[in-house]
C-alpha cells in the first residue's frame, strides 16, 4: 500500500514538474515575443527617426541653397556695395566718420534695413561741412580760394564758393578739393574770337576753355572709310581775373576824310586828317605832349572803342589782343601749350554790368 502511495506521489510530482516546464516554456516564449516586439518597435522608431532626420536635412539643405544662401549673398553684396560707396566718397576722411558709417552698415541684418539706409544722405553733411570749413581756413587776403574739380581749377571769392558748395550733390562734393590761391599772371596772345569778342575790361572774370579736334574714322566696308572731325572743349581754368588788355596797334590808326561844299559858287573842298595813337603815346613818353592834353583822348581808349563796337554792332574782327590774366600756377603749362586753341568766356555769375540776361 505504501508503495502504491509513493508511486502515485511520484507520478503527481512528474505531472507538476511537467506543468511547470510548460508554464516556463510559455513564459519564456512570452518573454522572447516581448523582446522581439520591443526590438521591432525600437528598430521601427530608429527608422522613423533616421527618415525624419534625412527629410529635415534635405529640407534644410534645400532652404539653405535655394533661399538662405541667395538672400545672404544678396545681403553681403549690398553691404559691400554700400561700404565701397563710403570708401569712395570719404576717401580723404581723417576722422571716425567712415568707421561709424561702415559699422552702421554691418549692423543691418536684412535687405530691407539696408535699403532704408541712405549712405549718400549720411555722407553729404560730412563732406559739405568739411569743404565749408576749408574755405574759411584757406581764403587769402582778397577773400578768395581755389576750387579744384574734374581737373579744373576755379578761383572764387568765398561767397561764390560757399554758394557753389551748398548747391552740389554728394557725388560732386566728394571730387572737390579746396586749396589756397596760388596764382601767376600770364600773357595770352589771342584773336578777337578767342578773347570773348574783345568785350573785356580790366578786372573782369573769365573762364578759359581748350578746344581740340579729334579724327573719327568710320569703316563701312574694306574699301570705304569716312573721316569725321569732332570738336570737343575742356574747361581749364575758371574765375581768372583780367589784369590788363593790349589791343593791336592797327586799332590806334585813325583816318578821317571830310568833304565841304560852298554855294553859290559850288566849290567843293576836302580835308583829311590822320591820328596814330601809338605815335602820341611815344611823344607823351618823350615829354612832347602835356598829360592833360592827351588824357581825355587816351584814357581807356581801347575799352571805349570796344564798348562803341559792342553798342554799334560794328567792329574790327581781325584785331588781336594780348591779355594779362591771373591764373592758377598749375595751369600755366597747359595754357602756354594750347594758346592757339583756347577761348575766353564770361561766366554769368560774375558778368560785367553791360550783360543783360
Amino acid at each position: 500500500m505504501k508503495e502504491i502511495k509513493e508511486k502515485i506521489q511520484e507520478q503527481y510530482q512528474k505531472i507538476i514538474n511537467l506543468l511547470d516546464q510548460e508554464e516556463n516554456k510559455t513564459k519564456l516564449f512570452r518573454n522572447r515575443h516581448h523582446r522581439l516586439k520591443k526590438q521591432e518597435n525600437e528598430e521601427l522608431m530608429t527608422g522613423i527617426i533616421v527618415v525624419a532626420l534625412i527629410i529635415i536635412i534635405i529640407f534644410s539643405l534645400a532652404y539653405y541653397l535655394l533661399i538662405f544662401a541667395p538672400q545672404q549673398e544678396e545681403l553681403n553684396n549690398l553691404k559691400q556695395e554700400k561700404i565701397n560707396t563710403v570708401n569712395t566718397l570719404l576717401v580723404d576722411d581723417e576722422g571716425h566718420n567712415k568707421e561709424a558709417i561702415i559699422a552702421e552698415i554691418e549692423s543691418k541684418n536684412t535687405i530691407e534695413e539696408l535699403n532704408n539706409l541712405d549712405v549718400n544722405l549720411m555722407i553729404h553733411p560730412i563732406l559739405k561741412n568739411t569743404l565749408l570749413q576749408q574755405i574759411k581756413e584757406y581764403k587769402d587776403k582778397y577773400d578768395r580760394i581755389e576750387i579744384i574739380t574734374d581737373n579744373t581749377t576755379d578761383i572764387m571769392n568765398t561767397e561764390n564758393a560757399t554758394n557753389y558748395i551748398n548747391s552740389q550733390e554728394t557725388t560732386t562734393l566728394s571730387t572737390i578739393k579746396i586749396k589756397p590761391v596760388d596764382s601767376v599772371i600770364i600773357p595770352l596772345n589771342i584773336n578777337r574770337k578767342q578773347a570773348a569778342s574783345g568785350f573785356l575790361s580790366q578786372g573782369d572774370k573769365v573762364d578759359i576753355y581748350k578746344t581740340t579736334k579729334d579724327e573719327e574714322i568710320k569703316e563701312y566696308d574694306e574699301n570705304n572709310t569716312e573721316n569725321t572731325t569732332i570738336n570737343t572743349s575742356t574747361k581749364i581754368v575758371g574765375g581768372s581775373t583780367v589784369v590788363s588788355i593790349l589791343r593791336s596797334k592797327d586799332s590806334g590808326n585813325i583816318e578821317q576824310n571830310m568833304e565841304l561844299s560852298e554855294t553859290p559858287k559850288n566849290r567843293n573842298m576836302s580835308q583829311s586828317s590822320s591820328l596814330d595813337i601809338q605815335q602820341i603815346l611815344s611823344s607823351r613818353a618823350a615829354g612832347t605832349y602835356d598829360e592833360k592834353q592827351i588824357k581825355l583822348l587816351l584814357n581807356e581808349y581801347g575799352v571805349r572803342l570796344s564798348n562803341y563796337e559792342r553798342t554799334s554792332n560794328i567792329g574790327d574782327l581781325d584785331v588781336e589782343y594780348i591779355i594779362m590774366l591771373e591764373v592758377p600756377r598749375d595751369s600755366v603749362e597747359n595754357l602756354i601749350d594750347n594758346m592757339d586753341n583756347i577761348i575766353l568766356t564770361i561766366p554769368t555769375y560774375d558778368a560785367p554790368s553791360w550783360v543783360k540776361l
